[in-house]
């Protein structure tokens, strides 16, 4: 462990560690709090702080009444260009809206901004949007972005322009990394979806950096039915084709 970072980062590196070499496999119970802590030599209150986030990054769900369970490995894709949702579903011939459910820069205490793990100073822009494809809840996106390198995105308009389409054209990426896990949502997330408990969703959480600055980082929350991802192989690239709507 990295005894530079705060007890529950050390812990949560550990434990997903232990998810990506499937140590703990998919569906495996977590042990309790109380084990994790005397393991760790930590508190109840770090191990819960570590177990709640990791819950939030799709890599744990609790299950009311019988504990905490794994979900599975990460997908790591190597894939640079993700078409823009919503050029995906005009071009699958659609209709897309967006709701902003939240446009804002986050306070200092939030915790919103260890997305981007910036310094104390650093400013974080967060964003909430609700796509939708002929007026049915497709994706639920939530981006943080780091406001030296895009000071004018908390000025636009999202339900107007896309963030993908402006953030291409004002900033300056030269890393992108992509995670794809399949997830159990939340409840609000399950409210602005318009699903059940019980229906699985494709979480695609996406980190770019310029030379190693932060710039962004997305979450983007889909109903399985909704939404696919194809991925095609060719001699020299690798390219992987977003389907938005209805399981099309």
């Amino acid at each position: 462990m990295d005894r530079d970072q705060p007890l529950y980062e050390q812990i949560k590196t550990v434990i997903d560690r232990r998810i990506e070499t499937e140590e703990w496999p998919a569906n495996f119970q977590v042990p309790s709090e109380e084990e994790l802590a005397g393991e760790f030599g930590a508190s109840r209150l770090t191990v819960r702080r570590a177990l709640r986030e990791l819950q939030a990054d799709g890599v744990l769900v609790r299950i009311q009444g019988r504990g905490t369970f794994v979900i599975g490995p990460r997908m790591q894709c190597a894939i640079f260009n993700l078409p823009d949702i919503t050029e995906e579903i005009t071009f699958s011939g659609g209709a897309h809206t967006c709701r902003v459910l939240a446009h804002a820069a986050l306070g200092r205490e939030s915790p919103g901004r260890n997305m981007l793990l910036l310094p104390a100073e650093g400013v974080v822009f967060h964003s909430r949007l609700l796509h939708l494809e002929d007026g049915t809840p497709i994706q639920l996106e939530d981006r943080y972005v780091n406001a030296a390198e895009a000071p004018g995105y908390i000025d636009q308009d999202f339900s107007k322009v896309s963030p993908h389409s402006w953030l291409v054209r004002e900033t300056t990426v030269t890393t992108v990394d992509n995670t794809i896990r399949a997830i159990r949502a939340d409840e609000e997330t399950r409210q602005h979806l318009q699903i059940d408990a019980n229906q699985p969703c494709l979480l695609l959480d996406r980190s770019t950096w310029r030379d190693g600055i932060p710039v962004t980082r997305s979450r983007f929350i889909s109903p399985g039915d909704r939404y696919r991802l194809r991925s095609t192989h060719e001699a020299r690239t690798n390219r992987i084709v977003t389907t938005p709507g209805m399981g099309r």
